[in-house]
């Protein structure tokens, strides 16, 4: 099974490459709405945005993604899954 963190998920909803700068502008939009998050159904490689609410009437569904971010100490690159 593929593992896909929250941070890695945003940058592929959005559609742009998985580096610092990008996690911190796609989640910080994400996080300023409160109401929804982001999640996936069986393929962790195609994530969606879900309310909430839903996320927790049917938690077998809906399914969160780790919040892990991988940095390396003195770099700013990212240790990426394959897609």
């Amino acid at each position: 099974m593929i593992v896909i963190s929250r941070e890695e998920a945003v940058c592929l909803f959005y559609a742009v490459p998985y580096n610092e700068e990008n996690v911190r502008k796609y989640t910080k939009i994400l996080d300023e709405t409160k109401a929804i998050t982001i999640c996936y159904s069986e393929d962790p490689r195609r994530p969606f945005l879900c309310s909430l609410k839903s996320m927790e009437l049917d938690p077998s569904e809906y399914k969160q993604y780790p919040a892990i971010l991988q940095v390396a100490k003195h770099s700013s690159s990212f240790e990426t899954t394959s897609f």
